[in-house]
């Protein structure tokens, strides 16, 4: 009895039934990535400010005791930083919107720009951020291939991986981690010193995110001129279509 399943299609058609990479220019998601992760930046900032005063208040707090102009300073400065964790958790989630779509882009451009061998397809270099313990090194492996791929598509195998890629994902882990920590191990505290611990804990994350999307910024911003770069190189050195005999007799 034949082992071949009647209803498969033939393997040459099933090799084509993906439809070929087409180059789309990534300027306009990148542009958006690039917004909203500067607004990210320009938030971050605000919070650590915010953080920096109520560490100033907790230590005048250590140092001489409470007072009702502290307590009442303290829970001001406590009720804007709450709003602002509230309003940069917002723009984290559009962060991480335009972040795959672009991602996404560029996935599918590098293929465009004729490298081969890539390990993941463009929709699993979005997908892996959201896969437990694969997410730790999986997306940093896709984006060093698009970027190599991007930067010399027909040899991206035997480049190394940037040292701006390297930086940027090690903060992105160390902030996470260290939002992970917080949240999962911090219990609330009722001492000036122990609300001046975990406040020291709180800013060395959002350091750590600051970092992570400056670096990310810088990411986009370069990956996505070396595509737009390559891709009009190739279109300047396209070999012009080969005339024919019949070509010869046209005016």
């Amino acid at each position: 009895m034949s082992r071949v399943h009647p209803f498969s299609a033939p393997a040459p058609a099933t090799r084509d039934a993906a439809p070929p990479h087409v180059f789309r220019p990534p300027a306009a998601l990148g542009n958006g990535v690039r917004g909203v992760m500067a607004a990210f930046v320009l938030l971050t900032l605000a919070v650590i400010g915010v953080m920096l005063h109520g560490l100033q208040l907790l230590q005048q707090g250590i140092e001489g005791g409470i007072s009702a102009s502290l307590q009442e300073s303290l829970v001001s400065a406590g009720r804007l930083q709450l709003n602002l964790f509230r309003l940069q958790l917002v723009l984290m989630l559009a962060c991480y919107v335009w972040a795959a779509f672009w991602t996404h882009r560029v996935a599918c451009n590098v293929r465009a720009l004729g490298a081969k061998g890539l390990d993941d397809s463009p929709g699993w270099a979005v997908g892996w951020y959201a896969v437990p313990v694969m997410n730790l090194v999986r997306p940093l492996r896709s984006m060093a291939q698009i970027w190599l791929g991007s930067a010399a598509p027909a040899r991206w195998q035997k480049l190394a991986t940037p040292r701006l890629l390297v930086a940027w994902w090690c903060f992105w882990i160390a902030g996470n981690l260290s939002y992970w920590f917080v949240t999962q191990y911090l219990q609330p505290e009722h001492t000036f010193q122990g609300l001046h611990t975990q406040q020291m804990l709180l800013l060395s994350g959002q350091a750590l995110n600051l970092a992570s999307a400056a670096l990310f910024l810088l990411v986009v911003q370069r990956l996505t001129r070396m595509q737009m770069e390559e891709h009009a190189r190739q279109q300047a050195t396209e070999p012009a279509p080969a005339r024919t005999l019949a070509d010869a007799f046209v005016a």
